[in-house]
């Protein structure tokens, strides 16, 4: 372009783009757009080239590098070594910190890298231009010389006060190899940014230290190895690395003989052991670290023993051990004053108190809420949404579940808490199955299942919503769903699994009239402690025997809800009322099933029709046997029966739209130009949007989609006008 004469060539100059239009520009290279526009500054030639490669952080497309290149090669030698050693640096360059650079260096240099609009002036300093300069200039320095550089600006951190920003002096430790700083102040910048939830950031400070432990003091050592496999467990997933890691730490504290450390360490790996799916392995190191523990002068790490067994106990369903442990747990605590340690026993007691029908439990799971929250214990606070959140489902509170959970989604995904958020949203596709919403259960597992570095137990609550969903529904892949529930629970090995597993499998013999396989699961169910049973599954489990002809007389008197109470005393009518009062629709339809009157038997196939239970309607033709009325009931619909859908959050069809266009970067302006409506109009639906997502912002609606897919349905398109 140069050699063409001025008078032969037109340049036209084109603007930074903004974020709305880089998000519309529809890049899929794996970056998030406001990535894109900080390393971009927004050029068009630069997005065009950095959105047509997959790339990783710090790495820019051969093309946009060649072209940078070539611009910083038309410097001076000083004018382009001035501009690298500055590339060391990220974000806003302090004016001050060039002082740490030789005089001549800045005098070559700064003239030019203004001139040449490399660097900007910003307030309180200076920056490149855009991030993609600054890493093409970082991308030419020889290792040495990156050391230099960064070990120059990391001394001037340092001299410029006793409280230093600690991410740039870790940043530019590691960058300088300066093990000794970053042993220091790593660790103190991972607490910083664990306490504001940035739980992976944490683990990533502590993940530069972690391969320097040979050149820590034994305690330092151990202490970053547990603290890293915390914070990684908690916002990446728990693998061997994790473990490894544990388990490290656990032979340094023996070794320098520090019994509360090593209880609580052996607390941890029983902790992380339960997380996989390896329950034996998890009992044994709790009763390991509670041995341990009690040999010494009860502690804090007691308390926290204490507390870890009670959950177990409760997982175990032995809620009056739960109870038990929890309070023993809750009197070490008052002793040493741990609000941590108070919020995990609360949150265990009860929860054993509520999933035994006692509501007192709602006011111990309230209180270890309030604590976590107000303490920042951030992964106490998701058990208490995780459990309470299933105790109002299963009390059949499903608005008060429906607001807990959408809480409880949002607190997780904004601090970092992988291992919990997709275990809470398939507890939400438990709440659309028991809302008889089938589809939209479907949709909401699936999308858990598909997530990666999710360990068995994390998954198991979305697989087996999966399994019972596709079953009600007719799908033919139910069974091999269900087989893999079940081989799941037996591994996972606790009640509330098996049980779910086996009353399902009860209902899949009933709905095929398939008497072998009800016996074989009523053998089962009816093996088990009745204690081991929560009132709401025991009542289930009777409930599909009855349907199935099968003997309940040694649990007869059981506490069960009073729907199903009423359907085991043989009102039928008040049983279906009951149930509909309650909102369980597809049980309402199977009590008139049970009453085998021809004249009730039209009015159940009405109910499976409406929410779609298409299994249900099949088995009233094929397996009920002989009824009366039984021919006039009208043919299936060809193919399976999809039933109408309903937003997972509520969203009518209009918002859903302005949903889609939102996430998909564009402006209230841009929205409103696409679907043909007035910028008030849009306004309004965004601020509906925010207000049932419960998102502070535009951008949490767009993490929330990305954690979340089933959340953006298929749309209509473009222009068209969506029913309310």
């Amino acid at each position: 372009m140069g050699h063409i004469p001025a008078a032969s060539k037109v340049q036209i100059p084109l603007s930074p783009l903004s974020l709305d239009a880089v998000r519309q520009f529809g890049a899929d290279n794996g970056l998030a757009a406001e990535k894109i526009l900080e390393i971009t500054g927004g050029n068009p030639f630069f997005l065009t080239e950095i959105a047509a490669e997959t790339l990783d952080a710090g790495q820019i497309p051969n093309s946009v590098a060649d072209a940078l290149n070539a611009r910083l090669n038309q410097l001076t030698d000083p004018a382009v070594h001035f501009i690298e050693i500055l590339s060391c640096w990220p974000g806003l360059i302090p004016s001050r910190s060039l002082r740490v650079l030789p005089a001549d260096v800045v005098e070559a240099g700064m003239e030019a890298a203004f001139r040449r609009r490399f660097l900007i002036e910003v307030e309180g300093g200076f920056k490149f231009r855009h991030e993609l300069m600054r890493h093409a200039a970082y991308g030419r320095l020889l290792p040495h010389q990156k050391s230099e550089a960064h070990g120059l600006f990391l001394n001037f951190l340092l001299e410029e006060g006793a409280e230093p920003p600690l991410d740039l002096v870790v940043y530019h430790a590691y960058g300088a190899q300066n093990d000794e700083v970053l042993l220091r102040y790593a660790p103190l910048a991972a607490e910083k940014a664990a306490e504001y939830g940035a739980h992976r950031e944490a683990a990533l400070y502590l993940g530069y230290v972690k391969q320097l432990i040979h050149k820590a003091p034994d305690e330092q050592a151990a202490d970053i190895l547990e603290r890293w496999a915390y914070e990684e467990g908690l916002s990446r997933s728990i693998d061997g690395n994790v473990i490894e890691a544990q388990e490290t730490a656990l032979a340094i504290w023996r070794k320098i003989g520090r019994p509360d450390r090593v209880g609580e360490n052996l607390r941890w790996l029983s902790r992380f052991t339960w997380y996989l799916g390896e329950a034996e392995k998890a009992q044994n190191y709790i009763q390991q670290a509670i041995a341990v523990l009690e040999n010494e002068a009860p502690s804090s790490e007691t308390a926290k023993a204490y507390a870890l067994r009670a959950q177990f106990f409760m997982l175990q369903d032995s809620m009056a051990e739960a109870v038990e442990w929890g309070l023993k747990a809750l009197e070490v605590e008052q002793r040493f004053s741990d609000p941590e340690t108070r919020a995990h026993a609360l949150n265990s007691v009860g929860s054993a108190k509520l999933f035994r029908g006692d509501r007192e439990g709602e006011t111990y799971l309230r209180e270890s809420l309030r604590i976590s929250l107000e303490g920042r214990f951030h992964e106490q606070a998701a058990r208490v949404y995780t459990n309470l959140s299933e105790c109002l489902i299963e009390l059949r509170d499903l608005d008060g579940a429906e607001r807990l959970l959408l809480e409880g989604i949002a607190f997780d995904t904004e601090h970092d808490l992988d291992s919990w958020t997709y275990y809470l949203i398939g507890r939400k596709a438990q709440l659309r199955f028991e809302q008889d919403r089938y589809d939209e259960a479907v949709a909401i597992a699936r999308d858990v299942l598909s997530r990666e570095n999710q360990t068995l137990l994390m998954q198991m609550p979305a697989m087996l919503i999966l399994a019972r969903s596709l079953l009600r529904l007719g799908d033919g892949d139910a069974p091999e769903a269900l087989a893999r529930a079940r081989d799941a629970a037996e591994k996972i090995g606790e009640p509330q699994y098996l049980v779910a597993v086996w009353i399902a499998e009860l209902e899949q013999a009933v709905l095929s009239a398939n008497k072998q396989g009800a016996e074989a699961a009523f053998e089962r169910l009816s093996g088990l402690d009745p204690d081991l049973l929560s009132p709401r599954k025991c009542g289930e489990f009777l409930f599909w025997c009855a349907m199935a002809g099968l003997p309940v007389d040694r649990w007869r008197d059981r506490s069960v809800p009073p729907a199903f109470r009423l359907l085991l005393d043989g009102d039928i009518r008040g049983a279906c009322d009951a149930f509909e009062a309650e909102a369980s629709r597809y049980l309402a339809a199977w009590s008139l099933v049970s009453s085998r009157d021809g004249s009730l038997l039209q009015e159940a196939d009405g109910i499976f029709r409406d929410i779609g239970a298409q299994s249900a309607r099949k088995s009233l033709r094929t397996s009920v046997g002989v009824v009366s009325g039984k021919d006039e009931l009208p043919k299936l619909e060809r193919g399976q029966y999809s039933a109408a859908k309903q937003h997972p959050y509520g969203l009518t069809a209009k918002e859903q739209a302005v949903l889609r266009l939102l996430v998909d970067g564009k402006s209230n302006a841009a929205i409103a130009d696409e679907l043909s409506r007035s910028r008030r109009t849009v306004e309004n639906h965004v601020a509906a949007i925010l207000s049932k997502l419960q998102a502070k912002s535009r951008l949490d609606v767009i993490l929330r989609a990305q954690n979340e897919p089933s959340m953006l349905p298929s749309m209509p398109p473009s222009g068209a006008s969506p029913e309310n």
